[in-house]
């Protein structure tokens, strides 16, 4: 979890705590202690004029409540009270200002709900509607987060971080769907056989009443996201690597320093079998060279047989046989779950899955920060 994610989640913690006060603030509370506190945590220079531009009217004689620059992107901000239900006028208004400055981005919020406007969409306003978010949701700080993601802005990267978001909006969908379907069938073979939850479910899944996805879900797994679909080359070599959303709790709240440390971590996954080097500092995974993965790809996660083949292209994996990829060379991850998931081919809790000599989980050591 990057800085930035850190700060956008402790700041809606805090919005959402005084929205019990508060539950329906006017637009003027909303533009003070929602907008500006959530583009100040997602680094935004919100006392730069040039960089967060209030109220200007432009040579069209129209206007948002802020045109928000960064680098080579901009977007359109109109803002409206928490009693405001947002239409198609709100949309109108905001996405023509984003037009004569040039983008085709607009954002309309009333703090609650976020609304992302595509003018290059056709159709009336509200088919152009591209993303919408809602506070309050389960995952609203991780879609935010990446919504205002400021590398992304600043290199025009922004219709892949809208995709990320889609997709990742679609699989929490088709995972919920698959939990209510699928559950029945779990406690059907529980009480048929006398099993155990997992054991149940690998049970259905060699029944084929479920498949080895569905399963995954039903396990309570999540998916190491990859943030961008597309990379442009001018991007920076973070975002070449494949910056992750983790979906984790924030760190403890203890302040005191600790050694950096740097620790050997082993993974198994059937026939696959990697090491890991954690280096505490930069929370940088490097899969070792000779490590292997298993040549598969769930349903799921389709974007991983592309990035697989990219890193094929470049020798740093290449296929063995056996239904198993070697890594050729070491080759570096931002977060323990997006190794894991190299590795399986599937989702898994990093922190729990990578085991050190003595057979204790990654999580461990993290709990010890």
């Amino acid at each position: 979890m990057t800085v930035p994610d850190m700060r956008i989640r402790a700041a809606i913690n805090d919005i959402q705590g005084w929205l019990n006060q508060i539950p329906v603030p006017g637009e003027a509370v909303v533009r003070q202690a929602i907008i500006l506190r959530l583009l100040d945590a997602a680094g935004f220079n919100i006392w730069n004029p040039l960089e967060v531009v209030p109220e200007e009217t432009n040579a069209t004689g129209h206007r948002a409540d802020f045109l928000v620059r960064a680098g080579e992107g901009k977007f359109a901000l109109e803002i409206k009270g928490m009693n405001v239900a947002l239409n198609q006028s709100h949309y109108q208004q905001a996405a023509t200002y984003a037009v004569n400055e040039g983008t085709r981005w607009a954002i309309v919020t009333n703090g609650r709900v976020w609304v992302v406007i595509d003018e290059h969409l056709p159709g009336r306003w509200d088919e152009r509607v591209a993303l919408k978010l809602e506070l309050g949701q389960d995952e609203f700080a991780d879609d935010l987060a990446l919504l205002l993601n400021l590398s992304a802005w600043r290199d025009d990267l922004f219709v892949a971080a809208i995709a990320q978001i889609t997709e990742r909006q679609k699989w929490r969908h088709d995972a919920e769907k698959t939990r209510r379907e699928k559950i029945p069938v779990i406690e059907e073979i529980q009480r048929k056989y006398g099993l155990g939850f997992e054991l149940a479910v690998e049970a259905a899944i060699d029944m084929h009443r479920i498949t080895e996805a569905e399963g995954e879900i039903l396990r309570g797994a999540t998916i190491a996201w990859q943030p961008y679909v597309a990379i442009s080359s001018s991007a920076p070599a973070e975002l070449k690597k494949g910056i992750v959303t983790e979906h984790l709790s924030l760190p403890g709240k203890s302040s005191e320093p600790h050694p950096a440390r740097q620790v050997e971590f082993a993974f198994k996954a059937r026939k696959a079998e990697a090491t890991a080097i954690w280096n505490e500092a930069d929370n940088i995974w490097t899969i070792k060279k000779g490590s292997t993965a298993l040549d598969r790809v769930p349903d799921y996660g389709k974007w991983l047989a592309t990035e697989r083949e990219k890193l094929i292209s470049e020798g740093i994996l290449r296929r063995i046989g056996d239904g198993l990829l070697e890594y050729v060379e070491d080759h570096n991850y931002t977060s323990p779950s997006n190794a894991a998931f190299y590795i399986a081919g599937r989702s898994c809790s990093g922190w729990d899955c990578w085991k050190d000599s003595s057979g204790q989980p990654a999580s461990t050591y993290r709990k010890s920060n």
